[in-house]
Formats: C-alpha cells, structure tokens, sequence
C-alpha cells in the first residue's frame, strides 16, 4: 500500500476512536454536570431589597446510621453529613437532582438515586 494513504487512514481512523470516546463518555459526564450549573444573577445597578427575618430556631436531631441504606457507605454518609443531611428524613426530602449535587462524581457508584431516596422515606416512617 503506499504510505500517504496508510498515514491518511490511520489518522481518519485515530480521529473516529477519539470522536466515540469523546462522545460516548466525556459528553454523557461533563452534560450532567452543566445542569447543576445555575444561571449566574443578572447585575443591575438597582439595590436588592432586604428583608429582616427570624431565624428559624435550630431543632438538633439524632443523626441516623446513613449507612443502613443499601448503596451507602462511609464515604458517601461523610459527603451528605457535611452537606448537613444526618437524618433518613432529611435525605428523603432530597430530589434527585439535589443527591447529585451534593454527592458530585460519588454518585455514578449508586444504581439508583430514586431507589436510594425511596429507602430513606421507609425509614423514615418507620422511625416517627
């Protein structure tokens, strides 16, 4: 074969693997993480108003054994306990969406979140 076109091949070939890399995992990961990204305010020159309010008395909760949930380990309850969820309660009240922010690149090891937040709300039914 003559080498112009072997080279012109390899390349051709090269950059197909690299497009299917690039599309089949970076996208599919770099995509969820865009999502999370909130929109940044709009900056205008009028003040914002403030309003007084009263802080909500802080109610101190028996932390539960976040690990009892299938799918969590020690990792992932030290991720939700510095995110200040210690409670099955708390974590049921979680969307999706909030688990995923909270948990970062850690929540590609769960399954499934709705599964996992679906435990937290037996459990905590079942502890009230």
């Amino acid at each position: 074969m003559n080498p112009v076109f072997t080279f012109v091949l390899g390349l051709l070939i090269g950059w197909l693997i690299e497009w299917m890399i690039d599309y089949f995992y970076w996208r599919k990961r770099y995509a969820n993480k865009e999502t999370f990204n909130a929109p940044e305010a709009a900056i205008t020159d009028e003040p914002s108003p403030v309003r007084a309010t009263e802080p909500a008395p802080v109610i101190q909760a028996t932390p539960d054994d976040l690990k009892v949930i299938k799918g969590i380990g020690k990792v992932i309850e030290r991720k939700l306990n510095d995110a200040g969820i210690h409670t099955y309660e708390q974590l049921g009240n979680l969307t999706p969406a909030d688990l995923r922010r909270i948990l970062g690149s850690t929540i590609e090891r769960l399954a499934n979140e709705e599964s996992l937040l679906q435990q937290a709300r037996d459990l905590a039914r079942r502890n009230r």
